[in-house]
């Protein structure tokens, strides 16, 4: 009987801890995941809602914006018409140079001297350098094919927009905002990581 008794106590110990212990897992779980994540916020910009975004936190940088681009393509534009996406990016850079922030252009220089991108690319960055941004060329060994900007060392852009007019207006594009630090000095390093 008192072995009976015992087994019966054990019994009913358990049924009344095993759901504190369930809770305790499912919590302890949670915690450690949401950790994972927890300065980490994203938003999905399709077509034209990646350039209102962008310009926006461009506009509102404190200190730094660095992008690495495939295609960054400013001939044939009049950048005066502030209307058009890429004058509102090319301004919103140039704005921010002149207002004492680091503003840093990656961009694809390709071995083939034909390559429409070296011809582009020449023009963007003697735009973009007469303005006061300093222009980098990736390594000419591997293809630059990201798009790509680190902005204040947290908000990350990053998807298929290239800043072309194809991209901005005639193509259905996606990009995703990112804000993460922990993520932004990673791109960071990789950026630094390429032979420029």
């Amino acid at each position: 009987m008192g072995k009976n008794k015992r087994f019966q106590n054990i019994v009913y110990i358990l049924k009344f801890i095993s759901p504190i212990i369930l809770i305790l897992f499912v919590l302890i779980a949670n915690f450690y995941e949401s950790k994972q994540y927890k300065n980490g916020t994203f938003k999905i910009l399709n077509n034209n809602d990646y350039v209102k975004s962008l310009v926006k936190d461009i506009t509102n940088a404190e200190k730094s914006i660095i992008c690495a681009l495939f295609m960054f393509k400013t001939d044939g534009y009049n950048l005066n018409n502030i209307e058009e996406p890429i004058p509102m990016i090319t301004n919103a850079l140039i704005n921010s140079a002149k207002n004492n922030k680091d503003v840093t252009i990656i961009l694809e220089k390709s071995k083939d001297n034909s390559d429409l991108s070296n011809k582009y690319h020449k023009y963007t960055a003697d735009l973009l350098t007469k303005n006061g941004i300093k222009v980098l060329f990736d390594n000419e060994e591997k293809k630059l094919h990201a798009k790509v900007c680190v902005i204040d060392d947290k908000i990350i852009y990053t998807g298929s927009h290239n800043f072309t007019l194809s991209a901005m207006q005639l193509n259905n594009e996606s990009s995703v905002r990112i804000v993460s630090e922990e993520e932004a000095t990673k791109l960071l390093k990789y950026f630094k990581s390429w032979s420029i």
